[in-house]
């Protein structure tokens, strides 16, 4: 993946916005590194590579390559090796595939890595191209199974067949649970043609496209399209973003349930943020993230390090509600830890 360096994302931003007195580093990378800590602190033994332990490495992998501390590094290798670099066998529909991105980012990291590292991220994507080209396009009919399935992997590590049934597989999706009016998408089939848009569901497809936009080449059309989908769904996002700079877990109505969601806010806060860098959202945006960051830097993030405001393992809005500030979980972290990474890159002095 290519970033925009930090200094960069500041110059490219400083003459549109006004920029405070420089903050030091140890300041903007202060809500990381006790986000991950406190995580690493009490969850020291490598676990399973499911997705919502893979998310937490997600967010670790972002921890280092921000801070360069080998101490995250080591965390998310441990982890690697811990699961013999194997995606696991036993979960539901496409859920299983996420580690496999964790792998491909340690991988990319470290060029001394044996190809062996990533051969089962690989298998996964030609059994998933094969099943596509014998006519199965509809693997990714609900939101989770876009992130979780891996979309981006198929745009990092597969060949010009593998890219052809990623995007067959996501314009599958795209035509039956996108909400074209809103620039929302429904969760899965049980919500086509009503307003509920779930918070982290959405937040599955900005992380999924940021990914495999920043994966695909400059001109693809594939890539141009997904960058479009993003950008109208970003400025949905702008309009229904609440005061306290956080989205709630039902996006189009924040009354239904009014309280603070910190994984879908992450997730957006994410795609946002890095879209500025990579240039195809603009700087009218900075405030959107800025305002998101705070809220998950300040009020999100607890004294101890605890991430709260996570929504459960869900599927719609209503589960887990109401949503307390104590609600933490291993995915969350990983989503904060993704946020604030990009964040702190289009925050002037940081």
């Amino acid at each position: 993946m290519k970033f925009i360096a930090p200094a960069v994302a500041a110059v490219a931003i400083a003459g549109l916005v006004s920029v405070p007195a420089p903050a030091s580093a140890a300041t903007c990378d202060a809500p990381i590194r006790a986000a991950a800590d406190h995580w690493i602190a009490g969850h020291a033994k490598p676990a399973d590579a499911t997705w919502f332990n893979a998310l937490f490495i997600k967010g670790d992998i972002e921890a280092y390559r921000l801070t360069s501390d080998p101490k995250y590094l080591k965390f998310a290798t441990d982890w690697a090796n811990h699961n013999k670099w194997k995606l696991p066998t036993n979960t539901p529909n496409l859920d299983g595939p996420e580690a496999s991105q964790e792998y491909i980012d340690l991988y990319q990291l470290d060029p001394a890595h044996p190809a062996k590292d990533i051969a089962d991220a690989q298998a996964y994507v030609k059994r998933q191209t094969a099943r596509v080209q014998g006519g199965t396009v509809n693997d990714m009919d609900y939101v989770d199974a876009v992130r979780l399935g891996a979309l981006s992997a198929f745009a990092r590590i597969g060949d010009q067949a593998a890219q052809a049934a990623m995007a067959k597989m996501f314009a599958y999706t795209e035509g039956h649970i996108y909400d074209k009016k809103n620039a929302l998408w429904w969760r899965d089939s049980r919500w086509v043609g009503t307003t509920q848009h779930w918070s982290r569901g959405n937040g599955w497809i900005v992380a999924a496209l940021t990914d495999t936009v920043a994966a695909l080449p400059a001109g693809n059309a594939v890539r141009d399209h997904y960058i479009a989908l993003l950008q109208a769904m970003f400025a949905k996002l702008k309009s229904v973003q609440q005061a306290g700079g956080y989205w709630t877990a039902d996006v189009d109505h924040p009354a239904a349930f009014p309280a603070p969601e910190s994984s879908g806010t992450s997730l957006y806060t994410y795609g946002i943020a890095r879209g500025i860098q990579l240039g195809y959202v603009d700087a009218s945006f900075l405030p959107v993230v800025q305002k998101a960051w705070t809220w998950l830097s300040t009020k999100a993030l607890r004294s101890d390090g605890t991430v709260g405001y996570v929504q459960g393992p869900s599927s719609h809005p209503s589960q887990f509600q109401p949503i307390s500030p104590t609600a933490t979980s291993n995915y969350g972290t990983g989503m904060f830890l993704i946020a604030g990474t990009e964040a702190i890159k289009v925050t002037p002095g940081c």
